[in-house]
């Protein structure tokens, strides 16, 4: 993830558009859209062209918006003396008529597309600031959140494994993080366009450029379940904190698929205090299917259930494929012949951490076994892992080999 140049160019001179390490400023707090792309977005997100008489053009609203009075008024060119002062009223009426900020617009336009999630965290301290380690917190609870929920789309394990969907973690590379006026407010803006295609990378001379938008983005897809996954994480952890469900419905299918990563990110969102935090999702309309924007209010009390189901998830839920290497520390079978217990050392790659798991083998695999022990080989099983307390068992094996040493061909 990286620091875009929106809402955090400085003011060079008082007033007016200035040039900031290449971006375009207003006011220092806004990046002033081109007119094609302006122009673009319009057409892209259903205004009506009403006149153009060379100088200027009049754009009216989307025919399915209740605020039909609105106009936008764009300059012919950009050459025009007050042309940051022009963009910056159409910008807020657009914002107005979509229920959106200017900021989130332009930053639609200059990525060809894209959808909005911010964070408006609570620190006592004055507008703007933020101890250190509650913005660490946030940001890095940003950036898993937004992996785990790309990851949920291809992957359906409520525990993630350590190595995510190469899809979830290049779409996160893509995305923006920026700053918003307000109490500390920390804003995500996530391109609709697929991994896929080439990355939206800013274009020299402020130029922006509209993409081609499928019909069902991936974008698109990854902010509806980062709403979706919040929506429901707190509905069910009011349940929970009201004694109406166990801390283990979250593990339950019947309930909500939200995954453990997920969980944490909302947990820590607020910081190590779990300070109350209000999140914000807001869409672009160059997709179909885009909402309003909405808001959620993640309470303390809300955020320590998040934690706990995550850890809940992570320590107590059986979870499939999971492979373990290590040192076959014991081995035991009741007669001479036939299927055997052992106890692997070593590390999953589930959690990155090294425990013992017991395995069940068969007489071949427990064999093998016996000979790794012997030897000092590494072992490597694969099953569906399940904790009972601080018991670890591979169970259902899908297969059980012994690592080559160093001196073997």
């Amino acid at each position: 993830m990286e620091f875009a140049g929106l809402l955090l160019c400085q003011t060079l001179t008082p007033g007016g558009l200035h040039e900031y390490f290449g971006l375009r400023c207003w006011e220092g707090t806004m990046i002033i859209p081109g007119l094609t792309a302006f122009v673009e977005y319009l057409r892209g997100a259903g205004w009506i062209l009403e006149d153009d008489d060379g100088r200027t053009s009049l754009w009216g609203p989307p025919q399915s918006t209740e605020r039909q009075s609105v106009k936008v008024v764009l300059p012919g060119s950009e050459e025009v003396r007050d042309y940051a002062e022009r963009i910056n009223d159409a910008l807020r009426a657009v914002a107005y008529v979509e229920q959106r900020l200017p900021q989130e617009i332009a930053t639609d336009m200059r990525f060809g597309g894209a959808d909005n999630v911010s964070v408006r965290l609570t620190p006592n301290t004055p507008a703007g600031e933020a101890p250190l380690p509650v913005a660490h917190a946030a940001i890095s609870a940003l950036r898993s959140y937004v992996v785990a929920s790309a990851a949920a789309l291809d992957t359906y394990h409520v525990v993630l494994p350590a190595r995510r969907p190469q899809r979830a973690e290049s779409y996160a590379a893509q995305t923006r993080l920026s700053t918003q006026p307000g109490s500390f407010v920390l804003s995500l803006a996530l391109p609709l366009a697929d991994v896929d295609t080439e990355p939206v990378d800013d274009l020299p001379g402020g130029q922006e450029k509209l993409l081609e938008i499928p019909l069902q983005p991936f974008g698109r897809k990854v902010t509806n379940r980062m709403f979706a996954a919040a929506r429901d994480a707190q509905r069910l952890a009011d349940e929970v904190g009201e004694g109406d469900k166990p801390l283990s419905s979250f593990g339950q299918p019947d309930q909500i698929s939200v995954n453990a990563t997920e969980l944490e990110a909302l947990s820590l969102l607020g910081g190590p205090d779990h300070d109350v935090y209000q999140i914000r999702y807001s869409q672009s309309p160059l997709a179909p299917g885009f909402h309003e924007p909405r808001r959620l209010k993640i309470t303390p009390n809300q955020q320590r259930i998040l934690g706990e189901a995550a850890e809940f998830l992570r320590t107590r839920q059986p979870r499939a494929d999971v492979t373990v290497v290590g040192l076959v520390v014991r081995l035991f079978r009741e007669g001479k012949y036939g299927k055997g217990e052992v106890v692997i050392q070593g590390v999953d790659d589930d959690t990155g951490q090294a425990r013992r798991f017991r395995v069940e083998l068969d007489e071949s695999d427990y064999n093998k076994a016996v000979r790794a022990h012997g030897r000092g080989l590494q072992v490597t099983a694969t099953g569906d892992l399940d904790v009972r307390g601080t018991r670890r068992s591979l169970r259902r094996l899908t297969s059980f080999s012994v690592l080559p040493g160093i001196d073997d061909d």
